[in-house]
C-alpha cells in the first residue's frame, strides 16, 4: 500500500510541479475536463427542471373538489396580451373566512387589490405600460412568491374585484391538482432518446480526449522515471495518477462553472423557457455518476494511451509506424447497434426495455464514428503520393501518426452524425405536429372578440364610442343538433347591415337564410320547416331549445378569404336561434391600424370583464398540446446540437494548440531549415481538413443510417432527408475547422522560432 501512495504522490508532483509544460498539460486538459462536467451536470438537471415547473404549475392550480367545512372560493380564469407578453389573471371572491387561499400570498387581498409575479409588477412600473396598467386599476398589494410561480418571466395576478356569482365563475375548496401526464407519443420519445444520446456521446469523446493531451511528453517523462528504477506497473500507476489530477480539479472546475451558471439562469431565456436557478439542480443518482464517470474514464484513457507504448529507462518505442487498424472490432460496435434498432422493433415503446435497447443502439452507431474514423484515415492516406510541399507533409505526418488527428476531429464528426439523424427524424416527423394555421391578408389586420352575447355587446358600444370610425362586425355562432346518429352543425347568426355588405345581397330580412356554399346540392340537414335543437358545444346533453329551419334559403357566392360570414347565415331577429346567454357563442371583428389601436382594444376589453376575450387574429398558429411539445423538443435539440458544436470546435481547438506544442521542436527545425513558415501553415491546415473531410463523410453515412432505422419505429411516419439542414451542418464543420486552422497560426509563429530547437 505504501508503494502504491508513493506512486500516487509522484503522478501528483510531475501533474503539479513539472515546470511550465505541466502546468499548460494540466490547465488544458483541466478547462477540456470543466467544461465536459458542467454540460454533464446541465444535462442531468433537466428532469428536475421540468418536474418543478410542472409541480408549481399543479399547486396553483385551484381544486374544485368539495371539502366540508370549507368555505368554497369563487373565481374566475382570464387573460390579457400587452404586446407580445401573454398574462393569466385569476380573479377571486372569497365566500367566508375558510376559503383557501392562493399559494403565494401573504395574506387574502381585499376588494380592489391585487398581487402580481415579480415579472408583471416590472412591466407595470416600466415606461410606455399605460394602457397595460389601465387593465389593473386595483391597488397592488404586493408580489407573488416566486415558489408559486410557474418561472421568472409567468406574467400572473390574483385580483379581487368584488362578488362573482356562480353562474360567473367556479368554486375552489382548495389549491393544487394532480396533473396527469399524457403517455408521449413514440416519435416524440424516440427524439428525445436521439438527441440525448446525439448531444452527450461528444461530451465524454471530449473528455476522453482532454485526458490524453501531451501524451508524447508524458511518455518521456515516465521514460526518465524507468532510469531512476520504477519499474513498468509503477509507471502505469504515476499515469494513472497523473491523468486523475486533472479528472479531479476538472470536476472542481466544472461544478464551479455549474454553480455560477445557474445563478444568472434567472435572468437567461432560451427558446421561450426561463427557469429559476434553484430548479438547476442535478438528479443526485445522475450527479453521483458524473462525479464517479469521469475519474474512471480519466485513467482508462491513460491507460489504454500507453496499450502500445513500451517505456524504457533510455527510450520510449513509440516511433515506428504502428501496426496497421484492425476492421473487425471497429465494424462490430456499429453492427451490434444496427442490430439493437432493428431489434427493438420487436419491443413495445411503453416499455422501459424499449427506450434502453434504442438509446444503446444509438450510442453505438455514435461511438462507431471515432471508432471508425482512424481506420478509414489510415487507409486513405497510406496510398496517397506527391503533391505540393505543404501536402507531402501533412500526408506523410498522417501516414506516421493518422490516429492523434482522426481523434482531434472526432469529436467534431460525432456532433455532426448526430445532428444529421436528429435534422432527417425532426423533418419526418414534423407533418405529424405541424401546427394549424390561421393567416388573414396583409391588408386587413384585425381583432377578433369572443365571449359571452351580452358582453360582446358591450364592449361593441364602447368601442364604438372610443373609435366610431373602427369599424366593428358582431356575429354569433349557434351550435344545431339533429335527431339522427347525434349529428351537428352550427349557423353564424349576423344582422341584415351585415349580411348585405359582405355578401352583396339585397332585400334581407329576418328568418333568411344564406348559404355560401355555392353548392345548392349540399346536403347539410338545413332543410326548410325541419326542428332541430339548439345545443351549447354541439353535444346530445347540452340541448337547451328547440329552433324551426326558415322556410327561405338563398344560394350567394362564397366571399372572400377575410370576411367573417361564411357556410350558413342566418339573418337576425326574432325568428333567429337564440344562444345560451352564458355560453362563449358571440364574436365581432375589430379592425385596427397599428399597435396602439390593438392595445387600446385590449383594454377595453379587460374593463368589460372576463366575459370577454380579445384575440389578435393578423396571423395566429393553434398549437395542440403534443405539437406544443414537439416543438419545445424541436428547440431544444437544435439549440442543444449548436451549442455541442462549439464545445466540439473548443475541443479540436485545445488539442490542435496541444498538437502545435508537443512538435515544436520539429516545426522549429523545419522553419531553420529553409521551409516557409506558409507552408507549415498549409501543412497544418492540410492535417485538420482531411480528416475533416473523412469525417463528414463518415458522419454523413451513419447519419443517414441512423435516422433511418430509428424511423423504421415509427411506422406511421415516412423518412425524409433534411437536405437543407444537412449541408447547413456539413458547411458548418467545414467552416469549423477553417476557423481553428486559422487560430492556431500565431502559435505556429511561436513554436517555429528558434529558441523553440532548445532540449534536454
Amino acid at each position: 500500500m505504501r508503494g502504491w501512495i508513493n506512486d500516487l504522490r509522484i503522478g501528483v508532483r510531475l501533474a503539479v510541479g513539472g515546470g511550465r509544460t505541466s502546468i499548460a498539460r494540466l490547465a488544458l486538459s483541466t478547462i477540456g475536463i470543466g467544461i465536459a462536467v458542467a454540460v454533464l451536470l446541465l444535462a442531468a438537471s433537466v428532469d428536475p427542471m421540468i418536474q418543478a415547473r410542472t409541480d408549481r404549475t399543479a399547486a396553483m392550480q385551484p381544486n374544485e373538489s368539495r371539502i366540508d367545512d370549507v368555505a368554497p372560493l369563487r373565481f374566475v380564469q382570464w387573460g390579457t396580451e400587452f404586446k407580445s407578453d401573454a398574462i393569466s389573471v385569476l380573479s377571486i371572491d372569497p365566500t367566508g373566512s375558510t376559503s383557501p387561499r392562493p399559494p403565494g400570498l401573504p395574506a387574502m387581498p381585499a376588494v380592489g387589490e391585487f398581487y402580481a409575479s415579480q415579472a408583471l409588477a416590472d412591466l407595470l412600473a416600466a415606461d410606455g405600460s399605460e394602457l397595460l396598467r389601465e387593465r389593473f386599476p386595483q391597488r397592488m398589494a404586493g408580489v407573488i412568491d416566486p415558489d408559486a410561480v410557474t418561472a421568472p418571466d409567468s406574467m400572473f395576478a390574483v385580483v379581487r374585484t368584488g362578488p362573482i356569482t356562480t353562474a360567473q365563475g367556479k368554486a375552489a375548496y382548495s389549491f393544487g391538482i394532480q396533473i396527469n401526464t399524457p403517455p408521449m407519443d413514440p416519435g416524440l420519445l424516440l427524439l428525445i432518446l436521439l438527441g440525448s444520446v446525439a448531444l452527450l456521446v461528444p461530451v465524454f469523446i471530449f473528455i476522453a480526449s482532454s485526458t490524453r493531451i501531451a501524451g508524447a511528453e508524458r511518455d518521456r517523462r515516465l521514460s526518465a522515471l524507468r532510469l531512476v528504477g520504477a519499474d513498468g506497473t509503477q509507471v502505469r500507476r504515476i499515469a494513472a495518477a497523473e491523468g486523475l489530477v486533472g479528472a479531479v480539479i476538472g470536476l472542481v472546475l466544472g461544478t464551479g462553472l455549474f454553480l455560477v451558471g445557474r445563478q444568472a439562469a434567472a435572468g437567461v431565456r432560451i427558446m421561450d423557457v426561463s427557469v429559476y436557478p434553484g430548479d438547476i439542480s442535478p438528479t443526485w443518482w445522475l450527479a453521483v455518476l458524473v462525479v464517479l464517470a469521469i475519474p474512471v474514464l480519466a485513467v482508462l484513457t491513460a491507460q489504454f494511451a500507453l496499450r502500445r507504448t513500451i517505456i524504457e529507462p533510455l527510450s520510449v518505442v513509440r516511433f515506428s509506424k504502428p501496426l496497421k487498424r484492425r476492421m473487425v472490432p471497429r465494424v462490430a460496435a456499429v453492427l451490434l447497434g444496427v442490430a439493437l434498432l432493428i431489434g427493438a422493433d420487436e419491443l413495445r415503446p411503453s416499455e422501459q426495455l424499449w427506450s434502453v435497447v434504442v438509446a444503446t443502439g444509438a450510442t453505438l452507431l455514435l461511438v462507431g464514428v471515432p471508432l471508425l474514423l482512424p481506420w478509414v484515415v489510415e487507409r486513405t492516406v497510406s496510398g496517397l503520393r506527391g503533391g505540393s510541399s505543404s501536402w507531402q507533409l501533412a500526408i506523410r505526418r498522417l501516414q506516421l501518426d493518422s490516429g492523434t488527428s482522426a481523434r482531434v476531429v472526432s469529436g467534431v464528426a460525432v456532433v455532426l452524425a448526430g445532428a444529421i439523424a436528429l435534422q432527417s427524424v425532426l423533418l419526418s416527423i414534423s407533418d405529424r405536429f405541424g401546427p394549424t394555421e390561421y393567416v388573414v391578408p396583409l391588408d386587413s389586420k384585425f381583432v377578433v372578440l369572443v365571449g359571452t352575447d351580452e358582453a360582446v355587446a358591450k364592449l361593441t358600444a364602447d368601442l364604438t364610442a372610443l373609435a366610431p370610425a373602427a369599424p366593428v362586425e358582431r356575429y354569433r355562432d349557434v351550435y344545431l343538433q339533429f335527431d339522427r346518429d347525434g349529428a351537428a352543425t352550427n349557423v353564424r347568426v349576423a344582422d341584415c347591415a351585415l349580411i348585405e355588405r359582405k355578401l352583396a345581397v339585397t332585400g334581407c330580412a329576418d328568418g333568411q337564410m344564406f348559404s355560401t356554399y355555392g353548392d345548392t346540392d349540399r346536403d347539410d340537414g338545413l332543410t326548410p320547416g325541419r326542428k332541430v335543437y339548439l345545443s351549447e358545444s354541439g353535444g346530445t346533453s347540452s340541448r337547451y331549445a328547440e329552433w324551426t329551419v326558415p322556410a327561405i334559403r338563398r344560394e350567394v357566392s362564397r366571399p372572400a378569404t377575410d370576411e367573417v360570414l361564411f357556410g350558413v347565415v342566418v339573418a337576425d331577429g326574432p325568428s333567429a336561434p337564440k344562444p345560451d346567454p352564458s355560453r362563449w357563442v358571440a364574436g365581432a371583428r375589430v379592425y385596427v391600424s397599428d399597435e396602439s389601436a390593438l392595445e387600446r382594444v385590449r383594454t377595453a376589453a379587460v374593463k368589460v370583464g372576463p366575459d370577454v376575450h380579445a384575440q389578435w387574429f393578423w396571423a395566429s398558429t393553434y398549437h395542440s398540446p403534443q405539437e406544443e411539445l414537439f416543438l419545445t423538443i424541436r428547440r431544444g435539440l437544435l439549440g442543444g446540437s449548436l451549442f455541442t458544436l462549439m464545445l466540439a470546435g473548443v475541443s479540436l481547438l485545445v488539442l490542435a494548440l496541444e498538437h502545435i506544442r508537443e512538435r515544436r521542436r520539429p516545426l522549429a527545425i523545419l522553419a531553420a531549415s529553409g521551409v516557409p513558415t506558409g507552408a507549415l501553415a498549409r501543412s497544418l491546415f492540410w492535417q485538420i481538413a482531411v480528416p475533416i473531410g473523412l469525417g463528414v463523410v463518415v458522419a454523413f453515412i451513419t447519419g443517414l443510417s441512423l435516422s433511418a432505422l430509428i424511423m423504421r419505429l415509427t411506422a406511421s411516419a415516412d423518412y425524409q432527408v433534411d437536405w437543407v439542414g444537412v449541408g447547413v451542418m456539413t458547411v458548418a464543420a467545414i467552416v469549423l475547422g477553417l476557423l481553428v486552422s486559422v487560430l492556431t497560426l500565431p502559435f505556429l509563429r511561436g513554436a517555429t522560432r528558434l529558441s523553440s530547437m532548445r532540449t534536454e
